[in-house]
């Protein structure tokens, strides 16, 4: 696209192997923004006229924020990442895919200021490609297998996924395709036809640890049949940012399942990270190699079995193909996180191998490295997402890497899995009104709660001073799970007079805080003579104007009040004044 090299010639800075990197980007060390005068938009002039209707979105705000720098803006694209509206090129000679070289454009949504503008672009290319490359048919006919789809790229000499040395001249063909079970990058010249190479596959649709581990990094086979290959510089990036954070980290290439089942079974290994292939599913991975030559495949079902007697995985970075297309119950991302949304973050590739994940695959190790720079500067980890996805917007608007868990989490300063625990809780007792008429019912409400990290099945009764009212038996609840449980308390042939009402929950096995497991209600419920609304011995004048000052009132009026309702009927009515006066006069012996 000619309009995209005449748009982004812009100011720009000598760089080797004749490239340019330019960069707006004054983030404090507080991690605020600070944009000098020349780099804002005045709001009352300019960003004012942009907050147009979601029709109008696409083209006036763009024009608004980006047109006072680019001409053509209508070549970006356009995403709203947390706090910023980002705009993305991607540069392109013709129809081939210029690798590396693109430009962000980062503003505040509120103000419309530019907060950081990236530009990386090599210099000596062509303004258009050579009417004399081979055809994508043809260069496709070259490789072996099922071909999946073909890309025009012109490498970058700074490229992760295309390794070649020296770095191509020509523009070359990209061919990926299925390969006796394997996905294989094929790099065709595109002007002579000849296969230069092999580029990095995306991934395809724990073990006894050292004392002092408390992080894992693990790469599967890229190739099977027989078995080589790993993504290297994917998951030796993630032992590298682990360390930097604090955690002494172990790196495996094709670890054995025993080895992932130590490290989901520990107390200590807080961050996990795993790059291999799906197998086009969300619950596995191919994590090793089975007599040199087939996959070992870790599942979600057996990672929710090892982790059942340990605490949730406060972090991991599933980098297998479709590991978060889905996150639900049954995926790798609710195993890994017990189901939690809480204290826990999983992130992720979905359909990583797709074409329309190609770009995306392209930055990914640069996005990883971002994500984990901004984690060890004590960003949140959905924080330091949204950095990494307004630095590399192409991830996001594809939906290629994608994050579910605590958006609060921080894994800096330095966190720990605390050994799981046994541990329930009633939290609540109260009653539905606290005088009640002797043979009448009332109902006692206990809230009762899981908050240890097992499931677990118990009983919970509840008793009037030392006389059990009642019992729940085989009561069960998930970790973090809680329920209301209603006693209906039937006073026929309970004394009269006051009780204090209590609610315990069995002690599970191990429960070590069992304090807790004991409630004692505030106050006391009072069972009286009918009608005798005040527990105060007789039924009087005292209360036959307490109840008539309140007759006709219902329950959720601001009047109601439920020790006037005598026969709990919800309203306060003449059957409940033809009681009182049924006793009217009486006193207890």
């Amino acid at each position: 696209m000619l309009t995209i090299l005449l748009i982004c010639v812009l100011t720009r800075v000598s760089f080797k192997n004749e490239s340019v990197s330019h960069i707006i980007d004054n983030r404090a060390t507080d991690g605020r923004l600070n944009v000098s005068d020349d780099g804002k938009i005045p709001v009352e002039k300019y960003y004012a006229n942009c907050l147009g209707s979601p029709d109008e979105k696409g083209s006036t705000r763009v024009s608004c924020l980006l047109g006072k720098y680019e001409t053509n803006y209508e070549e970006f694209e356009e995403a709203e990442i947390g706090d910023k509206i980002v705009y993305f090129c991607q540069r392109k000679i013709d129809e081939a895919i210029v690798e590396k070289d693109s430009i962000v454009y980062q503003f505040d949504k509120d103000t419309g200021e530019l907060l950081a503008k990236r530009m990386h672009w090599r210099n000596n290319l062509p303004e258009h490609l050579s009417h004399s490359m081979i055809a994508k048919e043809q260069a496709e006919s070259l490789v072996e297998g099922e071909v999946q789809f073909s890309r025009l790229c012109i490498i970058s000499p700074e490229s992760d996924v295309f390794p070649i040395k020296p770095t191509p001249r020509n523009p070359c063909w990209i061919v990926r395709s299925i390969d006796n079970g394997n996905l294989v990058v094929a790099i065709i010249d595109a002007m002579n036809g000849e296969i230069l190479g092999y580029g990095i596959p995306p991934p395809y649709s724990a073990f006894s640890p050292p004392a002092l581990c408390t992080a894992f990094s693990m790469s599967g086979p890229q190739y099977f049949n027989p078995c080589s290959g790993i993504w290297y510089e994917w998951y030796k990036n993630a032992e590298f940012w682990f360390n930097e954070m604090g955690y002494s980290t172990e790196s495996v290439e094709w670890p054995t399942e025993e080895k992932i089942k130590s490290h989901i079974q520990s107390n200590e290994t807080a961050m996990f990270y795993e790059i291999a292939h799906s197998g086009g599913r969300s619950d596995q991975f191919k994590s090793g190699c089975v007599s040199g030559s087939e996959p070992e495949y870790t599942y979600a079902y057996e990672v929710e079995d090892w982790i059942a007697n340990y605490t949730k995985m406060p972090f991991a970075f599933l980098a297998s193909c479709f590991s978060m297309c889905n996150t639900s119950d049954g995926s790798l991302s609710y195993a890994f996180r017990k189901g939690s949304m809480e204290n826990t973050v999983t992130i992720g590739y979905c359909n990583m191998s797709d074409e329309k994940c190609f770009t995306c695959w392209i930055y990914s190790l640069d996005w990883q490295d971002t994500l984990f720079d901004y984690m060890n500067q004590s960003y949140t980890v959905k924080s330091a997402y949204d950095e990494a996805n307004a630095d590399y917007p192409c991830c996001t608007e594809t939906g290629c890497i994608r994050f579910v868990g605590d958006e609060n989490f921080k894994a800096v300063p330095k966190v720990k899995r605390v050994p799981a625990v046994h541990d329930l809780a009633i939290t609540d007792v109260s009653s539905s009104k606290t005088v009640v008429g002797q043979g009448l019912t009332l109902n006692l409400s206990v809230c009762v709660g899981n908050q240890g990290d097992f499931v677990e099945t118990f009983n919970v009764t509840a008793d009037a001073n030392t006389t059990i009212i009642g019992t729940f038996e085989n009561v069960t609840l998930a970790s973090g799970d809680a329920k209301t449980l209603i006693f209906a308390w039937n006073t026929t042939g309970w004394a009269k007079g006051n009780y204090t009402i209590t609610a315990e929950a069995t002690t599970v096995p191990t429960e070590i805080d069992v304090d807790d497991n004991i409630f004692v209600a505030d106050g006391c419920v009072c069972i009286s003579m009918l009608g005798d609304v005040d527990c105060d011995g007789d039924v009087d004048l005292y209360d036959a104007v307490k109840l008539l000052v309140r007759y006709g009132a219902k329950v959720g009026s601001p009047n109601y009040d439920p020790n006037c309702d005598i026969d709990g009927d919800g309203i306060i009515d003449l059957y409940d004044a033809v009681r009182l006066l049924t006793n009217y006069g009486k006193k207890d012996p």
